[in-house]
């Protein structure tokens, strides 16, 4: 899907082997240039020679924005790095010409109580590795917990979202939920619901504790509109129909690939859905979209 602009460099970057630790750890630092995951605010990468060997990498997260603000929460909490680390060494091995199983596990995370994520990256299976993407349930309730506590701190209070020794409180969200959440979307329809019916239930968790809060109508739609502005996500405008301007989960999908036929906000739409439900008893409708080659991403109250 990658436009010819993007193609050129890939390749140019694209190592002629991922099996030994030089054919690595020359073109990470190009790499790094290529996503400077530091500049925009997502962590800080390493890539720990001394510990891989052929067909094992071994890779240091410093500042996970995935991790940051969970600490001992009792699971290893990175989901987007470790895929995403796979799928471009599986993608590297493809342009190639070889077709080799790439799988990725967090062998340290802040949320273990460690004081760094690491990531172990093996050209093959690695074991464990299933078992460890099963989640407690009382682990994930706690989670679900954090992020409401800290989204309400920010709303309420304007208390940062997270607070980082190097990186700061800001993360670009751009660049992180286009490859945490849109690229996959474009996989599958399932992932397409499962973004939909997220966003839904964040959208009406958000709108009930801002009603818990005591908050007046007015008052909450003001604060959530305020919210994406800060983080990133695009610039909100809301009057006889919503309008965001640079919505991050199809700006870059705009950028990156070929145009699609249908609006592509998938957790967008479901979490605006999930709010207004709550607010004013009414449903939006993605009329326009960036992704498919609109100035900017509507929706219309239904």
């Amino acid at each position: 899907m990658l436009p010819l602009y993007m193609k050129i460099p890939f390749n140019l970057l694209a190592p002629k082997s991922l099996s030994k630790v030089k054919d690595v750890k020359k073109p990470w630092s190009r790499f790094g240039r290529f996503f400077p995951s530091e500049k925009w605010g997502i962590c800080r990468i390493e890539y720990l020679d001394e510990l891989s060997k052929t067909d094992e990498h071994h890779f240091r997260v410093y500042e996970n924005f995935e991790c940051s603000g969970f600490e001992n929460v009792g699971t290893a909490m990175a989901s987007y790095l470790p895929p995403m680390f796979a799928g471009m060494f599986m993608a590297i091995e493809s342009v190639q010409g070889r077709e080799r199983e790439v799988n990725v596990i967090e062998t340290k995370c802040i949320g273990l109580g460690d004081p760094y994520c690491e990531f172990k990256l093996v050209i093959g299976e690695i074991d464990k590795l299933k078992d460890s993407l099963h989640k407690n349930r009382s682990v994930l309730e706690k989670i679900q917990d954090i992020l409401t506590h800290r989204l309400m701190g920010f709303l309420l209070e304007e208390k940062p979202l997270v607070s980082r020794p190097r990186l700061g409180s800001n993360v670009d969200m751009r660049c992180g939920f286009y490859l945490a959440a849109t690229a996959r979307a474009l996989t599958r329809e399932s992932f397409r619901m499962a973004l939909r019916l997220g966003g839904t239930r964040a959208g009406k968790s958000v709108r009930e504790s801002l009603l818990d809060a005591g908050l007046a109508e007015d008052e909450a739609v003001k604060r959530i509109l305020y919210f994406p502005n800060y983080c990133n996500v695009g610039k909100v405008t809301i009057d006889d129909s919503i309008r965001i301007k640079g919505n991050c989960e199809s700006l870059i999908l705009n950028i990156m690939t070929a145009k699609q036929e249908e609006p592509q906000c998938c957790f967008t739409t479901g979490f605006l859905n999930g709010f207004f439900s709550v607010v004013k008893n009414q449903h939006v409708k993605e009329t326009k979209c960036v992704g498919k080659g609109d100035p900017y991403c509507e929706w219309e109250f239904r």
